[in-house]
């Protein structure tokens, strides 16, 4: 291969949360008018990639919708798809684009790694899971002309591993917010969340001098807006610490500061020092899943580190530091009714919290939400009501307490409610009569920030402009030094006021097909299940499994990928006959290693290889094998829904 594209899709016009006639090329010189955040995981994969091979990036974002069109002088020998779940409908746009034009595609991120069996038929390759090991696998592979159809990342990645991103050929000049990686996996159990399905529940972390010379890069290419994109930034507490630390040092020998953005859990409210250091590394805000103030609702889907707090309470102290939280609400539980949207309305204004991103439970693929919800026949398909929904006005949950029907017209009410401008400027005098300690960060003037806000105000409503102008007087008047922060929040509300009408068709015209029959809601079928007798087993017979795998591959780095076949290969076999235990499944699961290793080995025994992700994790760690085995577990579950797709 000489040259691939890598591209990264968009939602609809609305996912940027500016209007098109905002944009611009991304080739275009540098303007005020900046969105988005740089796409860290192509960059990633980018810096994978052999210096020998030339790579291009497509951000739909920026750029707009890639077509065949732009493509036609360029000649690509990959181009890769990456997305999450929502992204899922463009990815297979794209691959069916790309194949017709007889370039081998590739498709890779969480959404692939969520839910393969939608991408397997509009893909050539497919990538699921973490791909530090599996994409310089696949370039070697190309090269020898044995690539594989699927590359699958069972074990988690050590983050060591994880190479700074290569940033050339990215106009960064054209994202408004720089992206940084510290950290993977989250210790929390939320029910409806995928994180931990994907990266697990231990906080896996890069090394704090490796972040910081990522940050000083995107800062030496112009960033002054950092995200920390980790699942939970504060998921190991010390290496937190450490990092702010070291942030706190760097960021005060910079002429302008750097402002940082990331991911943290409510209970980071009970620790005095670590919002100091926070405030003082000059994080301006931080996103916050606060889901629901219906306690009830809280316990049902596990999430403790929010009932276990006055979440009121908590909110004020984490303001009252000079951190903007931007929170994530969620209707649609089954302890909520048609009273939820009331309670959720008087939160949002009495916390102060400026811009509530709202939204309908889901049930992603694979989560134990989705496991519950599809045992008890209360999951739609995916398609059911996507092809007239909006990202934030799709459900595939039937309400347990509500209709359907309830559920949209109470959501759709709450956003109108919580997007109203004078709603919105009576929680700004909330959030700043909460301040309690300046940040010891030096107040910097920064001519781009000022042309965004003109350029910005221009753009607005009257409403909108005469909110935001008071707002501007009022903070200079009470807590100059939070006037950044306080625009950043008005900007926000700009960007979610402009997707309102396009989320009120949406949600319209999925009520008016409710209520006349025009919308049939196919609910999910269970067609194949890990049996429960064989849950039970499998604990105990994996490490043994585990240990007849290692002994008999040449190459050691395909040793979790020949588990999930042998795994894969018994349940098919045995399926939902299987109750107990019995001394011949042992024999019969020696066999299916035996087989699985003569056809990974492929010939005689040769040079023994050892993964990359097993140095210094000997296989007599217990901990590390009980993960690795849930890992395995999930990947052949992912592989049986296939199987039951074409049953």
């Amino acid at each position: 291969m000489k040259r691939i594209l890598f591209v990264n899709p968009a939602f609809d016009e609305y996912s940027t949360g500016l209007p098109q006639t905002m944009r611009r090329s991304a080739s275009a010189k540098w303007s005020p008018i900046q969105v988005g955040i740089l796409p860290l995981g192509l960059a990633t994969v980018a810096a994978l990639t052999p210096d020998s091979i030339a790579v291009d990036f497509w951000d739909e974002g920026v750029q707009g919708q890639i077509t065949a069109a732009d493509l036609a002088h360029r000649n690509y020998d990959l181009i890769g798809v990456t997305g999450y779940v929502n992204h899922a409908g463009r990815m297979i746009e794209l691959g069916q684009m790309f194949r017709q034009m007889r370039v081998l595609t590739v498709a890779g991120g969480p959404g692939v790694s969520s839910e393969p069996e939608r991408f397997r038929e509009h893909f050539d390759i497919l990538f699921i899971g973490e791909a530090e090991y599996t994409w310089p696998r696949f370039i070697a592979d190309r090269a020898a002309g044995i690539a594989r159809p699927e590359y699958r990342q069972v074990d988690k990645v050590n983050m060591a591993d994880s190479p700074p991103p290569k940033w050339e050929g990215v106009n960064v000049d054209a994202y408004l917010i720089g992206a940084v990686q510290t950290t993977r996996g989250c210790p929390f159990d939320c029910e409806f969340c995928d994180v931990i399905y994907l990266f697990g529940r231990t906080a896996r972390h890069k090394p704090i001098e490796r972040v910081v010379e990522e940050v000083s890069t995107l800062y030496r290419r112009g960033m002054t807006r950092i995200l920390f994109c980790d699942d939970n930034f504060i998921g190991n507490w010390r290496y937190a610490k450490d990092l702010l630390r070291a942030l706190r040092t760097f960021n005060r020998t910079l002429r302008q500061p750097i402002t940082f953005l990331t991911n943290v859990t409510l209970n980071v409210a009970r620790d005095q020092e670590m919002l100091e250091l926070f405030a003082d590394a000059n994080f301006g805000g931080v996103f916050i899943g606060i889901e629901s103030p219906n306690v009830d609702s809280l316990k049902e889907t596990n999430k403790p580190q929010n009932y276990t707090v006055d979440m009121l309470d908590a909110v004020r102290t984490i303001h009252g530091y000079g951190i903007v939280i931007q929170s994530g609400l969620i209707v649609g539980f089954d302890h909520d009714d048609t009273t939820v949207f009331d309670q959720h309305f008087a939160f949002i204004q009495e916390s102060g919290v400026p811009v509530p991103m709202i939204n309908i439970l889901k049930a992603p693929t694979g989560t134990k939400l989705w496991t519950r919800l599809l045992k008890k026949g209360r999951v739609f398909q995916s398609e059911s009501l996507r092809s007239t929904s909006s990202v934030e006005g799709f459900t595939n949950v039937i309400p347990e307490r509500m209709s359907l029907v309830e559920l949209l017209s109470g959501y759709i009410s709450l956003v109108e409610r919580a997007r109203d401008w004078s709603h919105f400027e009576r929680r700004i005098h909330t959030l700043l009569s909460q301040f309690r300690r300046r940040p010891d960060v030096p107040l910097r003037f920064e001519l781009r920030k000022l042309l965004l806000l003109l350029v910005m105000l221009l753009q607005m409503n009257s409403a909108g402009r005469r909110t935001a102008l008071r707002l501007l007087l009022y903070t200079l008047r009470r807590a100059p030094f939070m006037l950044e922060r306080v625009m950043g929040a008005v900007a926000y509300q700009y960007q979610e006021a402009l997707r309102v009408p396009h989320l009120q068709r949406s949600i319209a015209e999925q009520i008016r097909q409710l209520e006349t029959g025009g919308m049939s809601l196919q609910r999910e079928q269970k067609k194949f299940d890990v049996p429960e007798g064989f849950r039970r087993f499998y604990p105990v017979i994996f490490p043994e499994l585990y240990a007849r795998v290692r002994e008999g591959l040449d190459d050691q780095s395909r040793a979790e990928v020949a588990l999930v076949e042998v795994t894969y290969d018994f349940l098919a076999r045995w399926g939902s006959s299987f109750r107990e235990f019995e001394e011949h499944h042992r024999t019969f699961l020696h066999e299916l290693c035996d087989r699985t290793i003569a056809v990974e080995n492929g010939g005689p025994p040769g040079r023994r290889q050892t993964s990359r992700q097993d140095a210094g994790a000997p296989p007599s760690d217990e901990v590390r094998i009980k993960r690795l085995a849930d890992d395995v577990l999930r990947c052949v579950e992912q592989d049986l829904r296939m199987l039951g797709a074409h049953a």
